[in-house]
């Protein structure tokens, strides 16, 4: 059975694990206000009472933390990582894919440090934008 997933803040989580680390948050930071609250106010019983509710809150804020910890031993990371080399046609499709004005990439070029010049030599990715009649032509990668 295929597991439910969800787009959060742009991450891909289990719905399920997610609704169980939301729990887990909610029933540990509470535990932790309310027994910091009982707590503060039994040892400082003269204090007032918003000085013991900031106190309570401070401790209910390590609960959070906790919970975070608790959360992220219990549902670690369903992604992988796979790392692997992009040849030419990888580089062209992607950047084909954003649509690049390759006339005012190649403008561009020349306003660069050389310093971003070499960096772009390295990742192999400055003769893309050093020719731009190769790409619009259709010559790229040849």
């Amino acid at each position: 059975m295929e597991r439910p997933y969800a787009d959060v803040w742009g991450d891909t989580v289990d719905l399920r694990h997610l609704s169980m680390a939301i729990v887990i948050g909610i029933a540990v930071s509470l535990t932790f206000y309310l027994v910091g609250l009982k707590l503060v106010m039994g040892f400082f019983p003269q204090a007032p009472k918003n000085m013991s509710q900031a106190y309570a809150l401070l401790i209910g804020i390590v609960g959070c933390l906790l919970s975070a910890v608790v959360s992220t031993k219990l549902f670690p990371p369903k992604r992988k990582l796979q790392e692997s080399e992009l040849n030419a046609a990888d580089r062209e499709a992607v950047l084909n894919e954003l649509q690049i004005d390759w006339e005012k990439e190649h403008q561009e070029l020349k306003l660069l440090s050389p310093q971003v010049v070499e960096e772009m030599k390295e990742l192999q990715i400055y003769e893309i934008f050093a020719d731009p009649k190769a790409k619009t032509s259709g010559k790229a990668g040849s």
